[in-house]
């Protein structure tokens, strides 16, 4: 039996109507594993969390321990990251959150730098300690007020000079 072109478009559709049916599947399926976020959870407020995004992975030294599942605006713009843990974990109260990045240009994840407290955290708890995202362009902007003020001092130097 020979294929004729409009057959194989058909089962060339057919075949991948039926991948994307399984990749739906697959994605749905690893979401409900992981919508048990009451398991053991934290809550840590920030200024500001430019480019964190749902789902970002939630770091201690470098190993995937949770992810990030909501983040709410409250008490005066400050915005609370609610992070999941995949099971639960033994933090001081006196850890730390950091948003980093991964790499120059990465996605953002929150690092979670244990403290040395005796006190324990429990399932939602606050962490207390926690320092914002660092904005490529702020610091990029920082730099360039620094290189024009530099500027400015050398050339009323080079005016005084020549004075």
């Amino acid at each position: 039996m020979k294929l004729t072109v409009e057959n194989r478009e058909v089962l060339a559709g057919s075949i991948l109507v039926v991948l994307l049916g399984f990749i739906l599947m697959f994605v749905h399926s690893k979401s409900a594993i992981e919508k048990n976020d009451d398991a053991f959870f934290l809550m840590a407020p920030f200024s500001k969390t430019d480019g964190l995004l749902n789902g970002a992975d939630v770091r201690v030294a470098g190993i995937k321990v949770g992810r990030v599942v909501e983040q709410t605006l409250k008490d005066g713009f400050r915005v609370y990251v609610k992070i999941s843990f995949n099971r639960p974990v033994e933090l001081s109260a006196d850890s730390s959150a950091v948003i980093e990045t991964d790499g120059l240009l990465g996605g953002k994840y929150l690092e979670i730098v244990p403290g040395a407290d005796e006190e324990i955290l429990k399932s939602g708890d606050e962490l207390t300690y926690t320092q914002d995202a660092l904005i490529l362009t702020e610091l990029m902007d920082k730099v360039n007020a620094y290189m024009r003020e530099k500027k400015n001092i050398e050339e009323q130097s080079d005016e005084k000079d020549s004075q």
